[in-house]
């Protein structure tokens, strides 16, 4: 997968940034939804940062010009802002249910278009087949990030792989993840910004001799040199209420990569597991009235 113009560029040249730059980059992150909207003059206000000190720092990570600037702010963090700004700015110009309906799907067309562009099917297969072969498969989402990782486990236990998900108890996720062992596979999906937390968690699988899959909207450098894989899914549009359709489809994309790859074996298991249910709606006694 191609890494996004923002990222990219902090990777190589955030080193030479001073540590103004530094600032005004860690208050980008934290204030997406200001940043991507605001002239020079705003953003120098509302980040207590200088213009001077603005124009080198962008030009310190190769833009020529502010515009080209905010539109790599924009590009980047379409994902991450904020559900009443995003919300605001969508329903300001809808009108009707039916509005509301062409708005939604039209959003999340784009959305799924941008992740098919998006995902290295090499480096997907490596996650996939990684699942495979772990011997447990440690899954994490914090914040919204749990729907997707709770539907990833239970679907991961119905094809026969071991599973199970971490972070129901946020303060003990640690000893959540204590009988990880060497050869596991921790797979996060990280929608929040508390990066300090996850990098902990992915210290401590690493430290353990497991493989670790970042699955994010956020692309942190930080976090992306700890891991094994990573790959940038974002959850909404720019300007539009932030949704869980594309974390929800790569879900199921990863389950259909395991059914793909898991060949003959994990087929019969399947079609076990079918005539199962079936054998049990069977033998349930219908309810008379």
């Amino acid at each position: 997968m191609e890494t996004p113009d923002w990222a990219n560029r902090l990777s190589r040249h955030q080193v030479a940034l001073s540590r103004k730059e530094q600032e005004l980059v860690e208050w980008i992150g934290v204030n997406p939804h200001l940043a991507a909207f605001a002239r020079l003059n705003e953003l120098a206000e509302l980040s207590l940062v200088s213009k001077p000190t603005i124009i080198s720092c962008y030009r310190q990570l190769g833009y020529v010009a502010y515009q080209e600037f905010q539109a790599g702010l924009q590009g980047f963090y379409a994902g991450q802002i904020d559900s009443y700004h995003a919300s605001a700015v969508a329903l300001k110009e809808i009108v009707s249910v039916n509005g509301l309906i062409e708005a939604c799907l039209s959003v999340e067309t784009a959305a799924l278009e941008l992740l098919r562009k998006n995902l290295d099917p090499g480096q997907l297969t490596q996650i996939i087949m990684a699942i495979l072969a772990a011997p447990m498969v440690h899954v994490y989402g914090d914040g919204t990030g749990f729907y997707p990782g709770h539907y990833l486990v239970q679907r991961l236990r119905g094809c026969g792989v071991r599973a199970c998900l971490a972070g129901t108890d946020r303060e003990h996720v640690l000893e959540e993840l204590g009988t990880m062992a060497q050869g596991d596979l921790f797979l996060t999906f990280n929608y929040t910004q508390d990066a300090y937390t996850l990098a902990r968690i992915m210290d401590f699988c690493v430290s353990q001799g497991a493989k670790v899959a970042l699955v994010t909207g956020f692309l942190d450098p930080l976090l992306c040199q700890k891991a094994s894989w990573h790959l940038f899914v974002p959850r909404g549009q720019l300007n539009f209420k932030n949704s869980m359709a594309l974390p929800m489809a790569f879900a199921q994309i990863l389950l259909l990569g395991v059914e793909l790859r898991g060949g003959e074996a994990l087929g019969n298991k399947l079609k076990h597991l079918d005539m199962l249910r079936k054998g049990m709606k069977q033998t349930i006694p219908m309810e008379r009235s």
